[in-house]
């Protein structure tokens, strides 16, 4: 596709795009969020100076898809320099020509593969027989043989089925909704986004569970700490350092779970690093084409 082809195949357009970013960057302005604002932008505002992301995908010949995960990438790098390095990185190593058609099924394929996600659905017949329909067609597409409407509609359909006959069971519905998030064809504009949201969601909640922590103590912790905004309690103290003031000085036991939770979540968002530049390496390795007329 000529719209899938990285910097429509034109040096010029990459190095307008990298200098733009560069000159964020060197300035100080560079953030996570929002896209465009005060003249400070993200990855996206800084290539087209607007909170556009169809425009950048656009402007630099990459899948909407794409674009539209490459925020969440970025908002999984920490401190806000490891973002930046990221998103130079994401430009750089784009090859000028290259075809990036079949990167979004590519990278849902990887997704779909998770060991823990795999390990669920295999639990539920339903649930495995529509990851890997799911599969099949996201093979297809990378192969060059796109499957056509009605079957994405029939595997996606399968998937809600197969949701709708699992129980409450908070983890088998996370990774239902993973395999349901990727029952899209990649030129779905946010097919690669909503899937890594659901797969990091699920990742999240297994890596609770581990620990036991319950959506109650998770309540309790919101509750203490409205009540202690209220009264003004260990108001010095700000963000995170405040509940755990809270929690260190009136709920020790808790405290002490509430930080492996906060350990378990710091880990979690590792998932979006691994991806990001597991994604680039896609990226770089496609072939390279030539715009098409």
């Amino acid at each position: 596709m000529a719209d899938a082809i990285a910097f429509h195949g034109d040096p010029a357009v990459k190095a307008r795009a990298t200098a733009r970013l560069r000159q964020h960057v060197a300035a100080g302005s560079f953030v996570y969020f929002p896209a465009w604002e005060d003249g400070k932008a993200n990855a996206i505002g800084a290539v087209v100076e607007a909170d556009d992301t169809p425009a950048y995908a656009a402007r630099l010949g990459y899948p909407t898809a794409l674009a539209e995960t490459l925020p969440m990438l970025i908002n999984g790098f920490r401190p806000l320099s490891e973002a930046a390095r990221f998103a130079e990185a994401w430009l750089a190593r784009t090859p000028v020509g290259g075809d990036l058609s079949a990167v979004v099924s590519r990278m849902i394929l990887d997704l779909l593969a998770k060991p823990r996600l795999c390990d669920t659905t295999c639990r539920h017949p339903a649930l495995e027989e529509s990851r890997l329909a799911i599969i099949a067609l996201h093979r297809r597409a990378v192969e060059g043989d796109e499957p056509d409407r009605q079957q994405w509609k029939a595997v996606r359909l399968a998937a809600v089925a197969a949701t709708d006959a699992l129980g409450d069971d908070v983890l088998d519905r996370a990774a239902a909704s993973t395999v349901e998030s990727a029952a899209w064809p990649g030129t779905m504009r946010t097919v690669l986004r909503d899937t890594l949201n659901a797969l990091g969601a699920f990742e999240l909640r297994v890596a609770l569970a581990e620990i036991g922590w319950t959506p109650e103590e998770e309540s309790r912790v919101f509750q203490l700490r409205e009540q202690a905004e209220k009264n003004a309690y260990k108001a010095e103290f700000q963000g995170l350092e405040r509940v755990y003031a809270i929690l260190d000085a009136d709920h020790p036991e808790l405290s002490a779970r509430f930080r492996k939770r906060c350990e378990r979540l710091e880990q979690s968002s590792e998932m979006y690093v691994t991806t990001g530049w597991r994604l680039i390496e896609m990226i770089e390795t496609s072939p390279i084409l030539t715009a098409q007329a």
